[in-house]
């Protein structure tokens, strides 16, 4: 006499079926992934720039001097947070950041705050032009500019913008109060 019946082993028509929907819904979110790393790279490079010229303003209050400078170099995006600013070689350094950029290319304005759509790619920032954001004791912009732009480094009156991809989406404007937001500056 069999203690045990005969079960039949494997899987059913509708566990099968299952099974290859969740791996293809799996697979297409990594695809898309994987097939827009550029518009990603930008985001992630926006709000890191964000985040850090939040800390900066945040830092500069009651001091004087704090500054934030934002280079390039190779495909890295470095971004540093510093005080006792007298130029891109002569400071007291506060804060670093590095980031992966491939794909990714920036360029900024002072007192210009039309879409980066409309002025694309005016001023280029690479590891040699840097982009100066200094501000006073009140977290207000106080001056800046990419560093090779005619008149650096310029008093800021009207706010500054960051363009990313010369996309106003992914792109950063500073209001002259110095708070840093996505998107367009209009």
């Amino acid at each position: 006499m069999c203690l045990f019946k005969n079960k039949q082993q494997g899987f059913s028509v509708i566990e099968l079926v299952l099974a290859i929907l969740i791996i293809g819904i799996i697979s297409s979110v990594a695809l898309s992934r994987l097939l827009e790393g550029d518009v990603y790279n930008a985001a992630v490079v926006r709000d890191q720039v964000l985040s850090l010229s939040r800390s900066a303003q945040q830092q500069a209050l009651g001091r004087t001097d704090v500054a934030i400078i934002i280079r390039p170099n190779g495909n890295d995006l470095e971004i540093q947070t510093v005080e006792d600013f007298v130029d891109v070689n002569t400071f007291s350094q506060m804060q670093f950041s590095s980031l992966d950029m491939r794909s990714v290319v920036i360029a900024g304005d002072a007192n210009v705050t039309a879409s980066c759509s409309a002025t694309p790619s005016t001023n280029i920032i690479s590891n040699s032009s840097p982009m100066v954001i200094q501000f006073d004791a009140l977290g207000d912009l106080y001056r800046g500019g990419v560093t090779t732009a005619p008149g650096y480094p310029v008093t800021v009156t009207t706010g500054m913008r960051l363009c990313v991809n010369d996309d106003p989406t992914v792109s950063i404007c500073f209001s002259p109060a110095g708070f840093p937001f996505r998107g367009n500056c209009e």
